[in-house]
């Protein structure tokens, strides 16, 4: 049963080795078989790509002999590959060069596909036919250009005759220019030699006169400077002659009538008085009218002769300073034939606030009739024109001048202010003299009488010996003073 066994497993041992060795030699019969049919398969495509492109290159020959022959058309790019080209084919080749050579008689403005064997003669003919035509227009050119020419060369030959006369005129009249030139010249040489010795002459002249000018100049220097020393001389002892006191009263108290409202004044229309001119009275025995008191106010309302006038009281006096005749009137507001001017300080304080006043005067000083002409400023600046024709520089007063010692530019600018005043003439006074006279001519404060009297007007006074009265009162001022008493006691409660 062993044996058996083994008899089978040998018997498919030997037939699968027969099996495997059959397998074997099949698979090779087939791979050489398979080898061969590649390699016939292989030629035969490589002959068949060979004749593809012998096919495609006699198609593109064939399309390009379409094209010379004007079948078709070439593109740009392939006109000029067709002169650049090197084919293997000689033949072809020198057929390409010839159309490349042929097209090129067509001009640039004939496009690439247009170029062809069948479109050239057209082109040659047309060609010759406009060469034709040009040749044509050029020789007409020519000949006008000729007949042109012949015109100009006979234009051209007058000229020249007209010019080559024009040379032969103009060298005459130079010969002739340079005959004159000579005859200038030489004239011109004589005159400039007798312009020579006048010239020396007049230099001569002059350097006698320059020293005799020099002379003249330098004695009108010396007396230049003789009568500059006068001027200053004079002027200094103008200076010193002119003060304070230079202003004097305008005129006098002639009469007093009975009841002392009215009164005459020794000025009149020879003097230029006009009516409505107000006065300051001060009392006769006054020298100095810088610190003479006003006591009473006069207003001219009639003029009476050359030297007369009547002039009304508008301001009473005191009681026991009554207007009397001598007394002297002043205004420092009128002056005859001209209108008064007036400078003022702009540290001008009449109501004691610390403010100046300047506007409140400037505007009392017009309403009086006088004008202000300037307005000098502490800081040293100035509004309009301080001159001679200026009668009076108003400054503060000064206490209050002292009262500010430590403003050392005020105090230097009126200081500065007075000396121009001093030298121009001007008159200097103090702002309370200037109130004075400005409050006498205010109606407010005159004194009224009759029904209208005021009790604070008549004051009981101290008794004080007046300064110019007479021993004996004459009748108006006892009269005067009973009135003032009895009106006083009518109105004491």
């Amino acid at each position: 049963m062993a044996a058996r066994d083994d008899s089978v497993i040998r018997g498919s041992l030997i037939a699968s080795l027969i099996f495997l060795v059959l397998s074997l030699a099949l698979n090779f019969f087939f791979w050489s078989w398979g080898d061969t049919q590649a390699e016939t398969a292989a030629g035969a495509k490589e002959r068949l790509q060979t004749q593809d492109g012998e096919l495609r290159k006699m198609q593109s020959e064939a399309t390009l002999m379409k094209a010379m022959l004007g079948v078709g058309g070439l593109s740009q790019a392939q006109f000029d590959q067709l002169t650049s080209s090197s084919g293997d084919d000689p033949e072809m080749e020198i057929i390409e060069q010839n159309f490349a050579r042929d097209m090129a008689l067509f001009g640039p403005e004939v496009d690439p596909q247009n170029r062809n064997y069948p479109a050239l003669p057209d082109f040659l003919v047309n060609a010759i036919r406009n060469r034709n035509v040009q040749y044509s227009q050029a020789r007409d050119e020519a000949t006008q250009i000729r007949s042109q020419a012949d015109s100009d060369i006979e234009v051209a030959l007058k000229a020249q005759e007209v010019a080559e006369k024009s040379r032969d005129d103009a060298n005459k009249k130079l010969e002739t220019e340079q005959t004159k030139f000579a005859e200038d010249r030489q004239q011109m040489k004589l005159t400039t030699e007798r312009t020579s010795d006048s010239l020396q002459k007049k230099i001569a002249e002059f350097t006698t006169y320059r020293n005799k000018v020099t002379a003249e100049i330098n004695d009108l220097q010396q007396l230049e400077s003789r009568l500059s020393n006068t001027i200053e001389n004079q002027r200094q002892e103008l200076v010193r002659l002119r003060s304070t006191n230079f202003e004097s009263t305008q005129g006098l108290i002639s009469y007093v009538y009975r009841d002392g409202n009215v009164v005459t004044i020794n000025l009149g229309s020879a003097d230029e008085l006009t009516p409505g001119v107000t006065f300051g009275v001060i009392d006769g025995d006054e020298t100095r009218l810088q610190d003479a008191k006003i006591k009473a106010t006069i207003q001219v309302t009639k003029l009476l002769g050359d030297h007369r006038a009547e002039a009304r009281v508008v301001a009473f006096p005191e009681i026991r300073y009554p207007i009397i005749p001598g007394d002297q009137i002043y205004s420092p507001f009128w002056s005859p034939g001209r209108r008064v001017k007036i400078a003022l300080m702009d540290n001008i304080d009449i109501d004691d606030d610390s403010r100046p006043d300047t506007t409140e005067i400037s505007s009392m000083i017009r309403a009086a009739g006088a004008e202000v002409a300037a307005i000098l400023r502490t800081d040293g600046t100035r509004e309009g024109t301080f001159d001679s024709s200026v009668r009076f520089l108003v400054i503060g007063e000064a206490e209050q001048l002292d009262d500010q010692a430590d403003n050392a530019s005020e105090i230097a600018a009126v200081g500065k202010a007075k000396a121009e005043a001093t030298e121009n003439g001007v008159t200097v006074i103090p702002a309370w003299k200037l109130q004075a006279y400005l409050k006498t001519i205010d109606d407010s404060l005159t004194t009224p009488l009759g029904s209208a009297v005021r009790g604070r007007d008549f004051a009981p006074e101290k008794s004080l010996a007046p300064k110019s009265l007479p021993t004996s009162l004459p009748k108006i001022y006892t009269e005067q003073k009973e009135r003032v008493q009895r009106n006083n006691d009518i109105l004491r409660p």
